[in-house]
C-alpha cells in the first residue's frame, strides 16, 4: 500500500507543481511587453540573451527533413474534454489555463526522449489581427498562438506543443468555449473555471511539424526547451480575434530570435514558399533579395547600353 501510495504522489508531482513556468522570475522583479519589454528583458535576466532563445522564425528552405522523426502522439487530447473544467487565470502577463489533475494530458512520440504532461496552456497575441503568434514562418506573422507547456514528471524538463491560428472569412465554433473564458478574464483580479473542449481543434491524426531546442518566450528565458511547432494551423475569424480587444494587455508576444548554430527538423518536406508574407502568391509583395538581384540586373544593363557605342 505504501508503495503504492508513493507511485501515485509522484504520477501527480507535475500536478502538484503547475506553477506558471511562464512567470518564475522573483516578484520584485518587474518586467512587461511595453516599458520593460523584450528588449530591456536581458537587463534582468542573462539567459535572455542566450543563443538558444525562443520564439525564432523557421525559414523553410533551411529546415531540415528527419524521416527517422516517428509520429507525434498527442495522450488524451482527442477525448471529448467537455466535462473537464479549466481553471483559468490572468497573471498579468498572459491568460494561463491549467487541467484538471485527473486529465492526464500528455505528449510523447515525434522524437521525445519521454513522456510530458501538460501543465498549462497559455495564448499570446497582438494589438491587432495581423500580428499576435510569437513564432513566424518564413517571415509570415500570425494573429494569435497558444502554447501548451508539458513537463516530464521526473527530470522536470518542458517540452512546448505551439499551435498558430490564421485568419478565415467566417467564425470557427470550436472555438466559442476558449473564447467564452478570454472574454471573462480581461485583467488579472480574475480567475474562473470553464469547460473547454480542445478535442475539436487538435489533431486527431498524426501531425505535421517542425522541432527545435529553445527556451521560454518570457523571462527568465531558461533554455533547454523542447519545441514543436505543428504545420496546421487553426482557423479563427476577425470578429473572433476582437475576443482580445478589451484585455488589459493589448499584445503579449515576443520578437524572433536569432537561431545561432541550432537546426530545425521537420517530419515532413516543407513547401520553401510555405507560410510567406501574405500577398507573395499573388504577386503583391517580392522579397528584398529578388529586389536586389533585380537592380542589379538593371544596372548592367545600364553600363552595357553606355558602353556599347564605345565598342562599335
Amino acid at each position: 500500500m505504501l508503495l503504492k501510495f508513493v507511485l501515485q504522489c509522484l504520477f501527480l508531482l507535475p500536478y502538484l507543481n503547475s506553477i506558471n513556468t511562464q512567470n518564475t522570475n522573483p516578484p520584485e522583479t518587474h518586467w512587461d511587453y511595453q516599458r520593460e519589454g523584450p528588449d530591456a528583458w536581458h537587463h534582468l535576466f542573462d539567459t535572455c540573451e542566450g543563443e538558444a532563445q525562443s520564439p525564432i522564425d523557421i525559414r523553410t528552405p533551411l529546415v531540415k527533413y528527419d524521416s527517422s522523426l516517428p509520429p507525434l502522439i498527442l495522450n488524451g487530447y482527442a477525448t471529448n474534454m467537455s466535462s473537464f473544467l479549466w481553471n483559468l487565470t490572468h497573471n498579468g502577463h498572459t491568460i494561463i489555463a491549467y487541467p484538471p489533475p485527473l486529465a492526464r494530458l500528455s505528449m510523447s512520440g515525434g522524437g521525445l526522449i519521454d513522456t510530458y504532461y501538460l501543465v498549462q496552456f497559455h495564448l499570446h497575441w497582438g494589438y491587432n489581427a495581423f500580428q499576435g503568434s510569437e513564432h513566424t514562418i518564413n517571415g509570415r506573422k500570425y494573429p494569435l498562438e497558444i502554447h501548451f507547456v508539458h513537463r516530464a514528471p521526473f527530470t522536470g524538463a518542458f517540452a512546448v506543443l505551439s499551435i498558430m491560428f490564421d485568419r478565415q472569412r467566417d467564425d470557427n465554433i470550436h472555438l466559442n468555449g476558449l473564447l467564452s473564458a478570454v472574454n471573462r478574464t480581461v485583467n488579472s483580479s480574475i480567475a474562473i473555471e470553464q469547460s473547454i473542449d480542445l478535442s475539436r481543434i487538435l489533431p486527431t491524426s498524426p501531425p505535421r511539424f517542425y522541432r527545435y531546442n529553445g527556451s521560454l518566450t518570457t523571462p527568465p528565458c531558461t533554455e533547454g526547451v523542447i519545441w514543436t511547432v505543428l504545420a496546421r494551423t487553426i482557423p479563427i475569424s476577425a470578429y473572433q480575434l476582437r475576443a482580445f480587444e478589451s484585455n488589459i494587455i493589448p499584445f503579449n508576444f515576443r520578437p524572433t530570435q536569432k537561431l545561432h548554430t541550432r537546426k530545425v527538423l521537420a517530419n515532413f518536406r516543407p513547401d520553401t514558399h510555405e507560410g510567406g508574407e501574405e500577398g507573395e502568391s499573388e504577386g503583391g509583395h517580392h522579397s528584398s533579395a529578388s529586389s536586389n538581384h533585380l537592380e542589379i540586373v538593371q544596372l548592367i544593363l545600364l553600363c552595357f547600353a553606355c558602353i556599347a557605342p564605345i565598342l562599335q
